[in-house]
């Protein structure tokens, strides 16, 4: 009987042991099926259910985390980025950008420090509960890092543009012998003004003025002679490189010489021309150094301004500001988004140029052309051709372009011909247009509410009154065929 009972106690003993050995086995195969899950590689950022996952995911090597050593901060991750901050040539901010906003994002925006000790690399990441905030890259706020960073590397692979002889032609010597000044010239005969520029269309050249001198100056096809040796509007790259030599920077379909006087930029259909001019820069350099002391930007850019008010552009307002002094070697590009500061192109020649002063905010692009890129901008304002009438007619000869304001009035209303046949125009400045209608290839009709409709001719430059007074002018509907014009409930018949 007693070994009946020994018996069967020794059986259950076996059986909770087995089911024991079972239920823990289970337990362990379960941690590691869910270790593994969790370090699997996922396929999107929404997949991630563990930080390493969201890390690998951003292609950085996770190492480790625990709780910050800085207050403010709730974690100090340890990793490895895929890439220096500059590698193969170019910024890898791009990649750092996204990477921790994915990290971030993961973590519901807790302020966080990525550590990367193999770069000798500290980032951190000050957040509110819904985004980033701050990035400070080694403590320096991210977009002045990144600047620094490429300055340095420009300054370190500095390149020399040298000055390249040729002749000009006389349109050309003659302003250079009157230092740029435009007074006692005579350019010929205006046919309009066109974005900063008026325009001798006849004479094949259009010139911006600023300050009383010549800014830039852009020969067109109509241009038969030689603008530089022999060189016309029109010839190709290789025959002008042949005539000029390989002393060039070439660069968005631009190509760019400097000869002793002045800087010419060949493009397909134009060659355009500006002054090079010896600058005294030594307030302006004062200017900066006080900038570095005070980090005062408006102070600064009220200096500036008065010191320098010839700029090829300037626009502001309470978010961002932008200047550029192409002719001297100067862009200042500030924003709350990015800190672009003050930038020192080829075209500079004052003390910078060789003491590279390591002040804030001051970054070197030397190996630029602030030329070339002013010259972009000229084409690309000429070259936006999305016409912004009202009406369902389009004009076969020119493209209307303007801006509009809060109110949805068009300002700044251009006229580009579309085969060049016939100058490029402009309205006035303070004309704000509520409605614009193609009346025919040549004629826009355009009401200003409480002061009438007017038709602008696009070919001859003229501009007549359809009506005047007080009433809104709100004009509904044009009728094309018809000729019938709908404006406060009428229909009125336009005929020229």
């Amino acid at each position: 009987m007693k070994k009946n009972v020994k018996k069967k106690m020794n059986k259950k003993k076996k059986k909770i042991i087995i089911i024991t050995t079972l239920v823990v086995l289970f337990f362990v195969i379960l941690i590691v099926l869910l270790k593994i899950s969790e370090n699997k590689p996922i396929n999107s950022k929404d997949e991630a259910n563990s930080l390493q996952s969201i890390v690998e995911f951003c292609e950085c090597k996770f190492i480790s985390s625990r709780e910050s050593e800085v207050d403010g901060y709730s974690l100090d991750i340890y990793l490895e980025f895929k890439y220096d901050t500059y590698q193969d040539g170019e910024s890898k901010q791009p990649y750092y950008d996204v990477t921790i906003e994915g990290i971030c994002e993961f973590l519901k925006y807790n302020s966080i420090r990525l550590i990367d000790e193999s770069r000798g690399l500290t980032i951190r990441v000050d957040t509110n509960s819904t985004s980033i905030t701050k990035k400070y890259f080694n403590d320096v706020e991210e977009s002045e890092y990144f600047s620094k960073l490429l300055s340095q590397i420009n300054l370190e692979n500095e390149s020399t543009f040298k000055e390249t002889e040729f002749d000009v032609a006389s349109e050309l010597q003659t302003l250079i012998n009157n230092e740029w000044k435009t007074e006692n010239i005579n350019f010929g005969q205006k046919t309009s003004t066109f974005r900063n520029y008026d325009i001798y269309f006849d004479n094949g050249y259009r010139i911006r003025n600023i300050n009383g001198k010549v800014f830039n100056i852009v020969f067109t096809n109509k241009f038969q002679k030689g603008v530089i040796d022999d060189i016309k509007v029109g010839d190709s790259f290789d025959k002008i490189k042949q005539s000029l030599g390989n002393n060039y920077i070439e660069k968005n379909g631009i190509l760019e010489y400097m000869g002793k006087d002045l800087y010419v930029c060949f493009s397909s259909n134009e060659i355009s021309i500006y002054p090079r001019i010896t600058y005294n820069y030594t307030q302006f350099e004062k200017l900066v150094e006080r900038y570095n002391e005070d980090k005062d930007f408006n102070s600064f850019m009220n200096s500036l301004t008065s010191l320098w008010p010839d700029y090829s552009l300037y626009r502001y307002d309470t978010s961002y500001c932008e200047i550029w002094y192409p002719l001297k070697g100067i862009k200042i590009d500030n924003s709350r988004t990015s800190m672009e500061g003050i930038q020192v192109y080829q075209e500079y020649s004052g003390s910078f140029k060789d003491e590279h002063k390591d002040y804030y905010q001051l970054y070197y692009k030397t190996n630029e052309s602030l030329i070339i890129e002013q010259e972009k901008n000229r084409i690309l304002l000429e070259t936006d051709r999305a016409d912004v009438t009202d009406g369902s007619y389009k004009s076969t000869k020119y493209v209307m372009k303007a801006d509009f304001n809060e109110a949805n009035k068009a300002y700044n209303i251009a006229f580009f011909s579309i085969d060049k046949s016939n100058p490029d125009s402009e309205l006035s400045k303070n004309i704000y247009a509520s409605k614009t209608y193609w009346y025919d290839d040549d004629n826009l009709i355009y009401s200003i509410a409480h002061q009438g409709i007017y038709m602008y001719n696009a070919t001859t430059r003229e501009t007549k009154t359809i009506t005047e007074g007080t009433d809104n002018y709100d004009i509904t509907n044009f009728d094309y065929t018809n000729k019938i014009l709908t404006y406060d409930g009428k229909d009125v018949k336009i005929e020229i």
